[in-house]
């Protein structure tokens, strides 16, 4: 694919902004609502370079200020200092792809334009022309002064500063008069009154000094001194993050922030040092003085790092580290410098610059500020507009330096600025990206049961809880259960993770079960005389009995132990889940009339039994046997069985464990073993988990591993029991090996591998097992093989398996899944009609509404837990929200199965494009060639269901790869989204994509792939499709055909798939073309 930019005329661009604005009231994909007023906002006004500017917030130089769109993009939102992308005589660059990586602290491997130098120009001249238009349009200010400035950013030595196209860059930046009248000339026919303009013949007069890692110090004042007593320009020079020295640079990234990030020493070695930029500072700021000239710095430029990722080629050996990561970093090096020179220093601030501190970073002195990482994320251009609500009424701090080292001091301890334990930001899942109908919110997408979760959050957050809990039980019989104990994996992929938080999805679900009605009323349908045994009470088996009872089956369940719930109620600890919470799930199953037999044994005989007695058999047993260690003196005293422990420890049973105890296993029950054990211990004992792999590679859920950590358990990584000492019959001891991980497994895992010679002895009293469970199906004289994986149907007639019997232990949250999974192909096999989605009405929510909603961040409620210091008992660690913290927090959900448009609103470019259609559903027709006779017949159902959608505008994208972190499928937007080329040049030297070309009478749309032309051509409300081989006339309304003509004889057949694409597409793109 092509990553080059293709710049678009004035003309054109002007056309495009009139054309979405007049008809959405929105450009470039921003709603009008994220336009800033600067008559509304009067006291945010400030200057610079001794020029006005309305606001104290721009955009540094990247990815947003190097094309026309995306400068005026920002300054609609509030943006009003804006850092033009760097310009370097070597304008030819091949920049590797992708070249950012903004999932959570920010990389890039890429620094200049890429655009060449005079293109560059022409971009800015552009944006500087429009940016004055729409002010007039808008009625904003009168005169020459906006209120907005354009900082050059040049660099990277001497030598190319001094070239003629630098020289020229600088010459046309300060008096682009014969430019600019040209192009105003073009603009007239579009917008007359543009001639009444007064617009600046100066573009810039200022500028910031970016210079190369490593660029000597002497080469750096020398080109700042020339900068300012050559050019007469006001001079900036930016500063990198290394100034601060490696120990404490260090120290605060790694140690402090918890980031892996690895700064090499060469970093440190060749870049400047803070003596020599305390004498540079120096030298610079008298000369300034002398020529009359603004002088400042720039904190700071990204932090070069090593390139240990696996997004960028790996021919490139660092990375630029920017974000959060260096927000604490950054504000140091601010304080030292600043109380360094009195507070006399002018220093602008870009580094992990946000909507929540902005303020204190003005507060401090440092202005303006400029951003990049955080508008890369999504929500884009719009979060400015949160940027300005955040200072627009805050009181300006008496004393600025005092203020910035007091922030510095706070801002190591902001958790804000950590990176968490086994922290994930993404949200990609499985789901596939298609041409169209893409929308689909990731955290039902990861949910096993595939929940309605935007729906029961949306009727939560409007305090409707008794419909919220009427959408949850449509798939989902536990939700007090699984409001406690679910291991959540929806809120791994909630789209909040990439704005602030994620909404507390399992707490809101208990929240509103234990809120709703208790009088919900489930309404059966009639009964259809067929029978259903159900052999196993546990979760699977109850969810798959509750959905059966409801379509009409006679369900009865038949449970070995004497309560039901399987392991939720005999082996999760009491802080973790009450058995009134379990109960109550279960009574209302039991209440629809499901019949669970308690205290009995499946035989084979019994078996056989149920199988002609029943139309159906689920096997839904659980794995409830522990394996073994396999290891010498396992069965001696002091060695426990997990499930006996768990179990006996519910029921009251008193354990002597000792002073010291050992876990073995990494997974859930080793979690829930090790926190019990370390109750009955209590302060003075101590339990050790032990794992052969890392804490990465447990399989635990990571917040129980947080949690155990909290709690002072400490784990031993990277060992492996080899064999149990015993003395009298009893424990003392547990030797163990040290291990490595080597190569990955089928699972992806890595193996562990065994260190020779690295045992060592852990005293210890009580040894608990927690390795894995199994599963013993007895009443079977041989496995149940599957032979559905999708309905859990098994090879004997009418026996379906599921939950742990089907896979061996795993969450709860999947045997439910199972258990509706086995209840559908059940009710499928038996023709009957019935249907698991809830009925929701319509939101009615605009495309603009979602997007406003998707530009602001709202931090969401922390979850109140047990003090580690009371947590000596059994009683719940987690507190439940109040009703009004479950509607605050369900009302953070960004609806995200209504609009999704993650890939527009971070795209810096605004290559990718939303546009609207009414659904469409055709049955398509195919035609078919047999000997002279011409055959129509019917084909596929063509249909695109979702009102919204996304083309890639190809001239606009460099496949920078942003859109491709934050899509929530396995895609690549840029890729796999329709590409539309503006320019016809550009389309011509492409492999595929789309074109559209308007005529006096009709609309052509060209699609061209892998050099073969196929056309769409509307006219008269008709379709006119060609093809090399074929030509067809239809109808536009329901694709009917007037004409068939075959133009070669080798085709004997036809499908319409891609007109049908086409007849989609030709309106996609109606804006852009003139």
């Amino acid at each position: 694919m092509n990553d080059r930019f293709s710049p678009i005329s004035i003309t054109r661009l002007f056309s495009i902004i009139e054309k979405e604005y007049f008809s959405k009231k929105e450009i470039f994909g921003i709603p009008e609502q994220l336009f800033f007023n600067p008559q509304n906002h009067e006291s945010l006004k400030t200057e610079h370079f001794y020029q006005p500017l309305e606001t104290p917030i721009g955009l540094a130089a990247g990815p947003h200020t190097q094309m026309a769109q995306n400068i005026i993009s920002s300054w609609l939102c509030g943006a009003r200092y804006m850092e033009l992308k760097t310009v370097q005589t070597l304008d030819e660059l091949d920049v590797s792809k992708p070249c950012i990586d903004m999932q959570d602290e920010g990389y890039n491997c890429e620094w200049s334009q890429e655009l060449k130098i005079h293109e560059s120009f022409d971009e800015y001249l552009n944006a500087w022309i429009i940016i004055h238009l729409l002010n007039h349009k808008f009625g904003r200010t009168s005169g020459k002064e906006i209120g907005t400035i354009f900082n050059m950013s040049v660099g990277y030595n001497m030598e190319g500063i001094l070239n003629d196209n630098i020289q020229w860059f600088f010459s046309k930046m300060q008096n682009c008069k014969a430019e600019k009248e040209i192009k105003i000339k073009g603009l007239v026919p579009f917008y007359p009154e543009i001639a009444k303009i007064d617009i600046p013949d100066c573009i810039s007069n200022n500028i910031t000094l970016s210079t190369m890692h490593g660029c000597p110090p002497e080469e750096i004042e020398k080109i700042a001194n020339y900068l300012i007593s050559e050019k007469k320009l006001h001079t900036v020079i930016k500063l990198n993050p290394t100034l601060l020295g490696s120990e404490k640079l260090k120290y605060i990234l790694n140690k402090t922030l918890n980031f892996d990030t690895i700064v090499p020493e060469i970093a440190f070695e060749h870049d400047l040092k803070y003596d020599d930029a305390l004498k540079i500072i120096k030298t610079l700021t008298e000369n300034a003085k002398i020529n009359n000239v603004f002088f400042g710095i720039k904190l700071t430029n990204t932090l070069e790092s090593e390139n240990n990722k696996t997004i960028f080629p790996a021919k490139e050996k660092m990375m630029y580290m920017s974000g959060r990561a260096l927000h604490p970093i950054s504000i140091n090096l601010a304080a030292k410098l600043q109380t360094e020179f009195n507070g006399s220093l002018n220093i602008s601030f870009s580094a992990g610059a946000d909507c929540f501190n902005i303020s204190e970073i003005l507060n401090s002195g440092l202005s303006p500020v400029t951003v990049c990482s955080d508008i890369l994320k999504p929500g884009g251009y719009g979060r400015l507009k949160q940027y300005i609500e955040s200072i627009k009424n805050k009181t300006k701090a008496e004393n600025s330096v005092k203020h910035l080292n007091a922030y510095a001091e706070k801002v190591l301890d902001d958790k804000a600025y950590v990176k968490p334990l086994f922290h994930n930001p993404s949200i990609k899942t499985d789901r596939e990206l298609n041409y169209f109908d893409c929308i689909h919110a990731p955290c039902v997408d990861n949910c096993p049961t595939n929940q309605d979760i935007p729906d029961y959050l949306y009727y939560a957050s409007k305090g409707n809880f008794d419909k919220a809990f009427e959408v949850i039980m449509k798939k989902n019989p536990f939700p007090t259960v699984l409001g406690l104990v679910c291991n959540h994996l929806c809120q791994t992929k909630c789209t909040r993770i990439n704005y602030d938080n994620s909404i507390l999805i399992r707490d809101v679900k208990l929240a509103i079960a234990e809120n709703a009605s208790p009088n919900f009323d489930v309404k059966l349908l009639p009964s259809n005389g067929l029978k259903v045994a159900i052999i196993g009470a546990g979760p699977s088996g109850l969810a798959a009995a509750y959905f059966l009872k409801i379509a009409g089956f006679v369900v009865n369940v038949y449970e070995t132990k004497n309560i039901a719930g399987g392991m939720i109620s005999h082996a999760i600890p009491a802080f973790r889940i009450k058995n009134e919470s379990i109960l109550k799930d279960v009574e209302r199953i039991k209440n629809l009339g499901v019949k669970i037999h308690y205290e009995t044994k499946i035989s084979q005989t019994s078996f056989e039994q149920l199988r002609t007695s029943n139309n159906y058999v689920y096997v839904a047993v659980g794995a409830q046997e522990f394996q073994k260690l396999g290891i010498e003196g396992e069965s001696v005293n002091g060695v426990i069985d997990a499930f006996t422990f768990l179990y006996g420890t519910k029921n009251n049973k008193n354990f002597e464990l000792g002073k010291k105890v050992a876990i073995i296993g990494g997974g859930n029950t080793a979690m829930d073993v090790a926190r019990t054990a370390n109750r009955i211990v209590g302060p003075n004992g101590k339990v050790i988990v032990v794992y052969r792999r890392t804490m990465n590679e447990m399989p635990a859920d990571k917040e129980e591993i947080v949690a155990l950590l909290h709690e002072g358990i400490e784990i031993i990584e990277l060992t492996a029991p080899e064999k149990i000492k015993s003395e009298n019959n009893k424990v003392v001891s547990l030797i163990c090996s040290k291990m490595i991980l080597a190569d990955l497994d089928k699972k992806g895992r890595a193996i562990p591998i065994k260190v020779p010679n690295s045992e060592f002895e852990i005293a210890v009293d009580t040894i608990i097992p927690a390795i894995g469970q199994s599963i013993n199906i007895d009443f079977v004289e041989k496995d149940l093989k599957i032979v559905n994986q999708s309905t859990g149907e098994t090879e004997l007639k009418n026996v379906f398996i599921g939950g742990d019997a089907s896979r061996g232990a795993a969450t709860i949250i999947k045997a439910v899944a199972d258990g509706r999974k086995v209840a559908d192909a059940i009710i499928k096999s038996a023709n009957l009609d019935f249907d698991f989605n809830p009925v929701v009405e319509a939101k009615n929510l605009s495309y603009s509404d979602c997007i406003l909603k998707k530009s602001e961040r709202v931090k969401g409620i922390e979850i109140e837990e047990t003090k580690i210091t009371e947590r000596g008992g059994f009683d719940l660690v987690v507190k439940p929200l109040t009703k009004e913290q479950a509607i605050e927090e369900a009302a953070r959900c960004m609806n995200c199965n209504d609009v999704c448009s993650v890939c527009v609103t971070v795209c810096p470019n605004r290559a990718n494009y939303t546009y609207q259609i009414e659904p469409v559903n055709i049955q398509l027709k195919k035609v078919i060639k047999k000997d002279e006779e011409i055959i129509v017949e019917n084909d596929i159902i063509f249909k695109v269901e979702q009102q919204f959608q996304v083309i890639n505008i190809k001239d606009f994208c460099n496949e920078c790869g942003n859109c491709t972190t934050f899509c929530p499928t396995n895609g690549e937007p840029y890729k796999d989204k329709p590409n539309f080329y503006l320019n016809i040049k550009s389309f011509n030297e492409a492999e595929s994509g789309y074109y559209l070309s308007k005529l006096e009478t009709s609309t052509v749309l060209i699609h061209k792939n892998k050099k073969v032309l196929k056309t769409l051509t509307l006219e008269n409300d008709e379709y006119t499709y060609e093809t090399e081989q074929f030509r067809a006339k239809f109808e536009k309304e329901n694709f009917e055909f007037k004409t068939i003509e075959f133009l070669t004889p080798c085709v004997k057949q036809v499908h319409f798939n891609n007109a049908a694409e086409m007849s989609v597409l030709i309106n996609a793109a109606e804006f852009l073309y003139i």
